[in-house]
C-alpha cells in the first residue's frame, strides 16, 4: 500500500492528523488516544512510495535498546494497525437472540445450530453468549466469533 493511501486511511478511520517527516523520507506517525501509530516510506520515499513497518505503541512506553526492551509491536498491514487502537463495533447488540451457523469451528466447539443470547458485546469480532441449554456466560465466560453467528429467525 502506498504511503498516501495509508495516510488517507488513518485520517479517515481515526480522525487524526498524520505527522509527515521533513522531505518525505522517514517515519510517518499519528497519535490516537493512548497510542502512537507509525510506519515508514520504503524505497525512494515520498507519498508515492510503499509503506512498511506498521508499528503501534503506547504514548508512555519507550524502547530501551540497552536492556533489549522494544516498546509496542508490529502489525502486518494498515488495517490491523488501525483496528488495534479502534476495534470494529459489535455486530450484535446485548440481548440479541442468535443462532450458530453450521461450520467447522461451531462443530468443534459443539455449538452448531444452538440458540443463545448475547450477554456482552465485546466488539472487535467477538461476543459473549449465554446458550439456551444453560451453558455459556455463567459457567465461565465464553466468547465466540461474530462471523459464526446469525440473528435467529422464526420458522413459520
Amino acid at each position: 500500500m502506498k504511503v498516501k493511501a495509508v495516510i488517507n486511511k488513518v485520517e479517515k478511520a481515526l480522525g487524526v492528523k498524520v505527522n509527515h517527516p521533513s522531505g518525505g523520507h522517514g517515519k510517518y506517525w499519528a497519535s490516537y488516544g493512548e497510542h502512537i501509530l507509525s510506519w515508514h516510506s520504503n524505497g525512494a520515499g515520498g507519498l508515492d512510495s510503499d509503506a512498511s513497518g506498521y508499528h503501534v505503541r503506547r504514548t508512555d512506553d519507550h524502547s530501551d535498546p540497552q536492556t533489549d526492551y522494544f516498546a509496542g509491536f508490529f502489525a502486518d498491514n494498515a488495517t490491523q494497525m488501525i483496528r488495534t487502537v479502534k476495534p470494529d463495533p459489535p455486530k450484535f447488540k446485548i440481548g440479541t437472540l442468535i443462532r450458530f451457523k453450521d461450520n467447522k469451528r461451531s462443530e468443534r466447539w459443539g455449538v452448531t445450530g444452538k440458540l443463545g443470547i448475547v450477554t456482552v458485546a465485546n466488539g472487535g469480532g467477538m461476543c459473549t453468549v449465554r446458550l439456551n441449554d444453560g451453558t455459556g456466560a455463567n459457567y465461565g465466560l465464553r466468547s465466540y466469533y461474530e462471523r459464526d453467528m446469525e440473528i435467529a429467525k422464526s420458522k413459520m
